[in-house]
């Protein structure tokens, strides 16, 4: 064994040890001075994927496929998580009981544990799916144009709870006549918002969020006629891939290979150049997508939420899905620039998932899968150790989330360490993102959009 394998074993049994006690996990997380400097909140969300049970328990999920000592361990997350259930909001996959619907399903094994859980879960997110889409349906029978993130997105939207739903009714356990009515009904929802919208005297994607339905003040003001996302978090990748998991599944509804190519070629037509190749930026305004000609240049990370590698995973798997080579190679063109480019214009920080070192090296291990490509190899290794150099004995979950504080760039601190537990922004997903690749995607992976 190399030393980069021991190594990761040695980071993964740490960060696992660390996190095995669930108490100890909230008495820690949720510390008063343990707070994002953004937003000014604690980093402790007991019943989210991204810093909380759910998404500790899918770490101790995965690690029980091959090593049976830590279901023990993941059933007392699971446990906990469930406890917690009346104190979380319901919002899409990464919050509420879609989020321990997820940690249950992972968690399950071959085994089939949690079967009882998982159908009263599955149950409850297929009854709040079809309500939400049908709040959605009014406000678009009231002639409403553009839609709001939650509409579509992976992490907080329509999107993510899809992508659940579709494991939910291929198990026997979870499926239902409500489960596979609000699978369908979330497909049609899917492939009816990239069809083109008339705003203006101009045909725009279907996924336009105009500027009254902005998250916030500063969104508002960037984008004063409203934007277009492309990312994988809250962008139009996410639904990609979800209607690429559809297909996988034999679960198409009519339109979705129409859906996948409208939302593919909008994608491609959307490649920005720079002096290291080809790249996709994080959001396009409205002035930017009915200018006769693209902009120079946006912004863009290299991260798994936002930018080339989001898009690049979701691209991919659309090339390979409806026989596109040309998506896939613009795909690999990407993320080998990004791996071009100077670190310093990646925009993101620290290990975790996210916007870190352990989101980029999970799109590239999960690309390279099926493109096998040397200089992608290359660069998980690259990552690999990236991440690495990350791990910190003193840290209580083995590593930290760099959070940036506002106006960094002219900050001489531009981050604050947080200690935070759980996959997207926690030591969870970096122990995840390091365990060994192997013929095929990881059940975690679907949360991320990645299967």
């Amino acid at each position: 064994m190399n030393d980069t394998l021991v190594r990761c074993e040695e980071a993964v049994s740490l960060v696992a040890e660390r996190l095995a006690d669930p108490e100890h996990v909230a008495s820690v997380a949720s510390r008063d001075d343990n707070r994002d400097p953004v937003y000014d909140a604690v980093m402790w969300g007991p019943l989210t994927l991204a810093n909380g049970l759910p998404g500790t328990a899918l770490l101790y999920g995965e690690l029980a496929r091959t090593d049976e000592t830590w279901r023990h361990v993941a059933h007392r997350h699971i446990t906990a998580a469930g406890q917690a259930m009346g104190a979380a909001p319901s919002r899409g996959l990464f919050s509420g009981p879609a989020a321990l619907l997820a940690a249950a399903q992972t968690c399950a094994g071959a085994e089939g544990h949690y079967g009882s859980l998982r159908r009263k879960l599955a149950a409850w997110v297929a009854q709040d799916q079809t309500e939400r889409l049908r709040l959605f349906d009014e406000q678009v029978r009231s002639g409403r144009s553009g839609v709001d993130w939650a509409a579509y997105d992976l992490v907080n939207g329509l999107s993510g709870t899809a992508r659940l739903l579709l494991d939910s009714a291929a198990d026997p356990a979870e499926t239902g006549p409500e489960v596979e009515s609000a699978v369908t009904a979330s497909l049609r929802h899917l492939v009816r918002i990239t069809e083109p919208v008339r705003v203006d005297g101009h045909d725009v994607p279907g996924w336009w969020v105009p500027v009254e339905l902005q998250v916030g003040e500063r969104d508002r003001e960037l984008y004063p006629r409203g934007d277009f996302n492309l990312g994988m978090a809250h962008g139009i990748a996410g639904p990609l891939a979800v209607l690429c998991s559809a297909v996988e599944r034999g679960r198409e509804v009519p339109g979705t290979r129409d859906a996948i190519r409208r939302i593919a070629d909008w994608l491609v037509g959307w490649t920005l150049h720079d002096e290291a190749g080809p790249y996709w930026p994080a959001r396009a305004g409205w002035d930017d997508e009915t200018a006769g000609e693209r902009p120079r240049a946006l912004f863009t990370r290299t991260a798994w939420c936002y930018g080339t590698p989001g898009v690049a995973a979701a691209l991919h798997r659309a090339g390979g899905i409806v026989d596109r080579p040309e998506w896939c190679a613009a795909a690999l063109q990407g993320l080998l620039a990004a791996l071009r480019r100077d670190e310093s214009l990646w925009a993101i920080e620290g290990a975790t998932v996210c916007h870190g070192y352990a989101g980029l090296l999970r799109v590239l291990t999960h690309v390279n899968e099926s493109a096998g490509d040397p200089e992608l190899l290359a660069g998980c290794r690259r990552l690999t150790g990236k991440v690495l150099e990350c791990a910190d004995e003193e840290a209580p979950f083995g590593f930290r989330h760099l959070m940036r504080f506002p106006a960094a760039a002219r900050s001489p601190r531009p981050h604050r360490a947080v200690d935070t537990a759980g996959m997207l922004e926690g030591a969870a997903g970096v122990a995840l993102a390091l365990l060994p690749a192997g013929t095929g995607p990881l059940p975690w992976d679907r949360t991320l959009g990645l299967a």
